[in-house]
């Protein structure tokens, strides 16, 4: 067998979807084989351990006019929920209704999409359970969540003194999140499987925790927020600093959009170092049909599409790390 042949991209996301959801002994599990697997790789790796705490949803019920609705809970803090005035799409930032009780679904997602979690009771629906909602006179609902707390962490890959670039990509996943973000972790590893010389002039950190914690008001994100706290240092001083996340289910498009970069990359200083962040993602509006939730499969994803992010990546990383080492 050749080299080319150990390392499989597609196998990669597939093991990682078998962990999913990608939360608590999920996200473990994960971590671990992304670990046995740089082994295999002969690569050296360091770990940055850190405590969060992450919603653990015992019960969610909807009831309309005396009949459960399939339902799931997406929120931190439990309680009941009367009424439907309150429904709204999960495709609006969370931002908007953080504290507010509501009863939400994703408008494009033909599933029950956890697209956001709030600060209130809240549950999401289906577009069919929306439909008998809408319709129902009674309509009631409940959620019962407790706070537990989990050691994540962040792995570290590479130059860890003066890189020339920065690749984070996140493991963890709400429900199976084959495109969100096995895939990005998948093309990572392949990178440095296929050119380990990359390692010089890069730093590639892997990490936990970035769908959900208590951190308000963004959930989202704790594990880059980790690393950004100890390692401020290093992230003020490379060139420039890549997000993968999403790839795969489409051409790979690097973008600096405004408007994306504070949702994908939730760092306290992204004002500060916006200009040398890049966001490498596929088809959103592929992603929105499946987003966070369990129609987000391995199926979806191509393998030529992932060697395009593997290209677009390289072709950036090659560039940069070829001129630090000229230096």
């Amino acid at each position: 067998m050749n080299k080319k042949q150990l390392f499989d991209p597609m196998q990669c996301i597939k093991k990682l979807v078998s962990f999913s959801p990608r939360q608590f002994s999920g996200e473990d599990k994960a971590r671990q084989y992304i670990q046995d697997t740089l082994s295999s790789f002969s690569v050296s790796y360091r770990i940055q351990a850190f405590q969060t705490r992450i919603p653990v949803i015992s019960r969610a019920r909807l009831m309309v006019d005396e009949k459960l609705i399939p339902c799931k809970g997406c929120c931190f803090i439990g309680g009941k929920i009367v009424g439907k005035d309150n429904i709204i799409s999960s495709l609006i930032s969370s931002q908007r209704f953080l504290y507010d009780t509501n009863i939400n679904f994703n408008p494009q997602c033909k599933g029950i999409s956890l697209s956001n979690f709030y600060f209130a009771p809240s549950v999401a629906v289906d577009t069919k359970g929306l439909q008998k909602v809408i319709a129902g006179k009674k309509v009631t609902a409940s959620v019962a969540v407790r706070p537990q707390k989990h050691q994540s962490a962040n792995i570290f890959v590479g130059n860890r003194k003066n890189p020339s670039s920065i690749v984070f990509v996140h493991y963890d996943s709400i429900e199976t999140g084959a495109i969100d973000n096995a895939s990005g972790v998948a093309v990572a590893l392949d990178i440095i499987y296929s050119f380990p010389k990359i390692l010089e002039g890069t730093l590639f950190v892997f990490s936990g925790n970035e769908e959900l914690s208590y951190d308000q008001p963004v959930y989202w994100g704790r594990g880059f927020r980790a690393f950004e706290k100890i390692y401020g240092s290093i992230m003020e001083s490379v060139k420039n600093i890549f997000i993968v996340d999403c790839v795969g289910n489409g051409k790979t498009h690097i973008s600096q959009d405004r408007h994306i970069m504070p949702l994908a990359f939730p760092i306290k200083n992204i004002e500060k170092w916006k200009k040398k962040i890049f966001l490498l993602f596929g088809d959103l509006d592929g992603l929105m049909q499946v987003y966070h939730s369990n129609l987000d499969v391995p199926d979806l994803i191509e393998a030529r599409f992932l060697m395009d992010a593997k290209r677009t990546l390289m072709s950036r990383l090659k560039y940069l790390s070829a001129k630090k080492m000229s230096v």
